[in-house]
């Protein structure tokens, strides 16, 4: 992404227990970025309420919607949540979650057709981590190739990531 108001340069920390690193991409109302934990140096993903939307209430609730929504949503196929916290210096909301590293689903399938056993082994895959958080009331509303992530270039080890846009139907009304 492109350095601009508001841009968290590396370096900068969050709180006191992470470092951003690098940027990785930027959507509508956040940015995300790779970091680690300055106590362990564990890699970790940040996403950052972007600082146009910082002060918007309905932005912030819909954050901690996500937030809330995914703090007890563990399964080895989806991304693991962290913690929500707002930077007292940045005034800004942030997600620490597991980093994932690897091809998407879209990187891998520019790369031509996949063999039909590892074809059934991410739908399997998926389909159980889509199960989970269903069963916690999540709906994730954005699968797609962007947002299935294979660590080590694995299908058996796919994750999915992003469910800034998800719908819980057990916090009320409202996007996520």
């Amino acid at each position: 992404i492109r350095p601009r108001r508001g841009y968290l340069e590396p370096g900068t920390q969050l709180s006191g227990i992470y470092q951003i690193d690098a940027p990785l991409a930027a959507g509508g109302m956040g940015e995300v970025y790779r970091g680690h934990s300055i106590q362990t140096g564990d890699a970790v993903a940040i996403k950052v309420i972007k600082a146009d939307f910082a002060e918007n209430e309905s932005a912030l609730e819909l954050f901690r919607k996500e937030a809330r929504a995914l703090h007890n949503l563990q399964h080895e196929a989806i991304v693991r949540y962290f913690v929500f916290a707002v930077d007292r210096d940045l005034q800004r909301p942030y997600l620490a979650m597991e980093y994932v590293e690897g091809l998407s689903l879209s990187d891998m399938a520019r790369a031509g057709p996949m063999p039909t056993d590892q074809a059934m082994a991410l739908r399997a895959r998926i389909a159980l981590g889509l199960h989970a958080a269903h069963e916690r009331g999540i709906i994730h509303r954005d699968v797609s190739p962007d947002n299935i992530i294979m660590p080590q270039n694995d299908v058996r080890q796919a994750k999915i990531i992003d469910f800034g846009i998800a719908r819980s139907t057990s916090l009320g009304a409202g996007t996520i």
